[in-house]
């Protein structure tokens, strides 16, 4: 420790340049996993708040809850206290700024029914309750809501945190206004059903009997399966795994390269006594600190950054990937900073010396 130390003193300005490196590479990849988490969640908010173990569809879907249509023939009969029907799609506010929005509609008298933040709950139709990502676009508690090509207003009566499905904020309402909602939005009154849901969100892993135009999806495999999640989840992955990889390898370098510089003076402390096991640890400490501090300043800087662009941004930190991600980060340093570490083993002082 002390001779990695004293060597971290003396050469300030070489080690502030690989602490630099490695300071601006962690914050690029602390804040990638920020955005991707961010952008991930907001997918799936409002299906976490569920609670539910499956969804069942209608097999003709192809697993997108948008496109699955289930009639009261298909679904009446599986309803239950932890089976409720579920209303999904898609309109645009028209608010300042407008916003696309997406609309579920539900029984309040299921637990598919949100915990409000702020206000009340639907208690009739043409009451809902809306993400608080609508506060941006203007929308208050008791405002009039207007959705793009509907001629019907609706009233907010509460909030709800974080209510978000792919991205867009959540707007939930009773059934029937769901339907009729769901039905003027996209110009197609005349093909109203009273009966038409988009799902069945289960619970506490019930398993109910579907018939033959049905298929039951376990929670994972549905979030899965939404359009565009699995893409940008891999993206990032693979973006940010490759970034932890060559930080660690260009880290490594650099340190190879101070190693090979400081030849003559590790050969004359070879030739003094000193045994290559200390000067190994020695340069071991150099690498671990060095990675450590960088990784700190990273995070800081990527978390003042998220704070900065709050809301505009999908920004999320969770600190269990950090700490995944740091503990990686210095674990490949550390196994890229063997190679110094053979190379100082194999320095013969009457060569190094001259």
């Amino acid at each position: 420790m002390f001779l990695a130390l004293n060597e971290i003193l003396k050469e300030k300005a070489r080690f502030i340049l690989i602490l630099a490196v490695i300071t601006l590479v962690s914050y690029l990849v602390f804040f990638l996993i920020a955005l991707a988490y961010g952008l991930a969640t907001s997918y799936t908010k409002s299906v976490d708040q569920w609670g539910a173990s499956s969804v069942v569809l209608s097999k003709n879907s192809n697993n997108n809850i948008g496109r699955s249509l289930l009639f009261n023939t298909n679904y009446s009969e599986l309803v239950g206290e932890n089976v409720a029907p579920l209303g999904v799609g898609a309109a645009t506010v028209n608010a300042s700024p407008s916003d696309d929005v997406s609309l579920f509609g539900i029984d309040t008298n299921s637990f598919l029914n949100p915990a409000v933040s702020e206000g009340s709950g639907i208690e009739s139709a043409k009451e809902v309750v809306v993400s608080d990502e609508l506060k941006k676009n203007g929308v208050t508690l008791n405002s009039d809501l207007i959705l793009e090509g509907s001629d019907s207003t609706y009233r907010v009566v509460g909030f709800v945190k974080n209510a978000t499905f792919q991205t867009a904020p959540v707007i939930y309402m009773t059934m029937e206004t769901w339907r009729t909602a769901a039905s003027e939005v996209s110009g197609m009154t005349a093909m109203r059903d009273n009966s038409t849901i988009s799902a069945l969100i289960v619970r506490n892993n019930e398993t109910p009997k579907l018939g033959e135009t049905l298929e039951q999806k376990s929670i994972h495999d549905f979030i899965f399966a939404l359009p565009g999640y699995q893409a940008q989840v891999l993206t990032f992955s693979l973006m940010i795994g490759f970034l932890i990889g060559i930080a660690a390898f260009v880290l490594a370098i650099f340190i190879y390269i101070l190693t090979m510089q400081k030849k003559n003076i590790f050969g004359v402390l070879k030739a003094e006594g000193v045994p290559s096991s200390y000067i190994g640890w020695s340069v071991m400490i150099q690498v671990a600190l060095l990675s450590i501090v960088g990784l700190l300043i990273g995070m800081a800087l990527a978390v003042l950054t998220g704070t900065l662009f709050s809301g505009k941004v999908p920004f999320a930190i969770n600190p269990l990937f950090y700490i995944g991600i740091s503990a990686i980060f210095v674990v490949c340093a550390i196994i890229g900073g063997i190679a110094s570490v053979r190379s100082v083993t194999k320095i013969d002082p009457v060569e190094a010396i001259g």
